[in-house]
């Protein structure tokens, strides 16, 4: 992998976006119903909301997201 993103990064990724997903449809489809399980899907969006958020502050913290470093004065094109 020649990307400087870390694996742990990906796994939060994905884990997270599989979680808001999943969570998310299961709380649509419990509200047509409707049922009382449609709530307590909803709350469980709001975890894999705050891991996405986490990751991605993590990366932009690491430089591992964001604009390239600025060429230094001495370097041309």
């Amino acid at each position: 992998m020649n990307t400087p993103v870390t694996p742990w990064v990906l796994a939060g990724r994905i884990l997270s976006i599989l979680g808001m997903g999943f969570t998310a449809a299961s709380a649509i489809l419990l509200a047509i119903i409707p049922s009382f399980w449609a709530l307590v899907a909803a709350a469980a969006f709001v975890p894999f909301l705050g891991m996405i958020v986490l990751v991605e502050r993590y990366s932009a913290k690491h430089g591992l997201i964001g604009p390239p470093e600025p060429l230094s004065a001495d370097e041309d094109d």
